[in-house]
């Protein structure tokens, strides 16, 4: 057998890897029921300027504010800053309300979670595994706007993810991947744990949902001997469907830096 590779587009995000019946619950930035939000989310650059109260993270960035009925919280937060600066202007038009001082500066606020993208990338570090639906879990590790290279080891128990930060040129970029390959196949898995059960993987943009998919898919679309197929999504082949011996995998995650290029890498490896 041969190794497999593809480059998937995305628009920032984490990139999500699930067995195939777990991402089939997986509905990503699919925006879900507003009753079940548990927060209210708002971030401005003037967040300073609020009562204490209204700031729990603190007097900058994004602001998490609990609460049994956030869409009060919301109406609560927009009627003090009617009163604070007279002549704001509200636009209630989309989930995320903006509210513009009359010197243009801007408040968004929004209920949260609004999808399941949102809820697990809530807390999401460089990696993370996400447990949603009904007994299903993703693995997701971290991404920038930039398209994600996977690579399907030839034993089909290795996935390398690569993603180049900079480079030159295009061979630059090459050589950037191979770098991150070799470097790979060198670690040590030390980081999370994520069981592939069933062979047939999805790796995907995670804000993409099974019901982005153009196609339908199903597990007899891959196998040892036919490991990858690129995936029409939310963006055109913005995942892939390949086939990974069952089994428990190990992630580690590395830099590496020269002259020419930069690249970011994750692999999981079969324990």
């Amino acid at each position: 057998m041969t190794s497999w590779q593809g480059d998937i587009e995305c628009e920032g995000g984490p990139i999500l890897v699930a067995n195939l019946d777990d991402f089939l619950q997986w509905h990503g930035s699919e925006a879900i029921d507003p009753a079940l939000a548990t927060e209210l989310h708002y971030y401005s650059p003037f967040t300073g300027e609020l009562p204490e109260a209204w700031q729990p993270n603190g007097p900058t960035g994004h602001q998490y504010l609990a609460s049994t009925d956030p869409a009060k919280r919301r109406d609560e937060l927009i009627a003090w800053m009617l009163a604070r600066w007279p002549g704001t202007e509200v636009d209630r038009s989309r989930p995320q309300w903006r509210a513009t001082r009359p010197d243009g500066r801007v408040l968004r606020v929004g209920l949260s979670p609004d999808s399941e993208y949102d809820r697990a990338i809530r807390n999401l570090g460089d990696e993370g595994v996400h447990a949603y639906g009904d007994g299903a879990a993703a693995y997701l590790w971290s991404s920038a706007s930039t398209p994600v290279r996977i690579h399907l080891g030839a034993a089909r128990d290795t996935l390398l993810l690569s993603k180049v930060e900079f480079a030159d040129d295009n061979d630059e970029a090459e050589r950037a991947h191979d770098r991150a390959l070799a470097l790979g196949a060198a670690s040590s898995p030390d980081g999370l744990r994520y069981r592939v059960s069933g062979g047939a993987v999805v790796v995907t943009w995670s804000p993409n949902s099974m019901g982005d998919l153009r196609q339908p898919i199903a597990a007899a679309d891959t196998d040892r001997d036919c490991p990858g197929k690129l995936l029409d999504l939310s963006l055109e082949e913005s995942g892939a469907l390949v086939w990974l011996e069952p089994g428990i995998y190990g992630s580690t995650l590395g830099y590496h830096e020269e002259d020419n290029y930069g690249v970011e890498w994750c692999l999981l490896r079969r324990l």
